[in-house]
């Protein structure tokens, strides 16, 4: 399997704490642009160092009993109405705070807007240790990684192995359709709450 251009695709960056539990954080995007199409071991890449830049915002502020695990590549299959996964590879993420981990519903929120005023998309970062807090609050150094973290998810980008265009957005599955951020991303300073799902539902 190629990639070629106007593919979306979808990476899923996964995350196994100590004893085994599994966190996971989801992410779209359109490959665009000449030289397609790609190789799918090169567009993994691409995603990886994706991953690299924005995982490395936090790494100080998330528990280091939190490790990267893998990260899984999807392309949209748009006859089928479904997403077929075209490679995964091994993601080292190794943060490195050490305070204790905060419950692990807790964590920080972060809501990208689109181009389409009603569409956007929440991504839930946990794993956070207790010295990111302050009086209860998210501290200013830990606001100010999750922005460079909003940055690196949500800003347009040439991937560095396979040179394609890389156009971060939110899926919307309701409309089956893509929407490019419009830049824009919105974090509350009081941490959130993410309710589990039930098994099977959710990525």
């Amino acid at each position: 399997m190629s990639l070629t251009t106007g593919d979306i695709v979808r990476i899923v960056a996964t995350m196994l704490w100590t004893d085994g539990n599994v966190m996971q954080n989801v992410f779209n995007a359109v490959l665009t642009g000449a030289g397609g199409p790609w190789d799918e071991a090169d567009i993994i890449d691409d995603a990886l160092d994706w991953l690299a830049n924005m995982y490395g915002s936090i790494v100080t502020v998330v528990a280091d009993t939190v490790d990267g695990s893998s990260a899984e590549g999807y392309v949209y299959d748009s006859i089928d109405d479904d997403w077929d996964e075209f490679d995964t590879d091994n993601w080292v993420f190794n943060p490195s705070n050490a305070t204790r981990e905060l419950p692990r519903g807790a964590a920080g929120l972060l809501n990208a807007k689109t181009t389409d005023p009603d569409v956007s998309g929440k991504k839930y970062l946990g794993g956070f240790g207790e010295g990111a807090l302050s009086e209860g609050l998210w501290g200013a150094g830990t606001v100010a990684d999750m922005v460079d973290f909003g940055g690196e998810w949500v800003i347009p980008f040439v991937g560095v192995v396979s040179g394609a265009d890389w156009t971060p957005g939110i899926w919307s599955p309701t409309r089956t359709v893509f929407l490019p951020s419009n830049l824009v991303v919105v974090i509350p300073t009081i941490p959130a709450y993410q309710r589990r799902r039930k098994r099977g539902v959710g990525v």
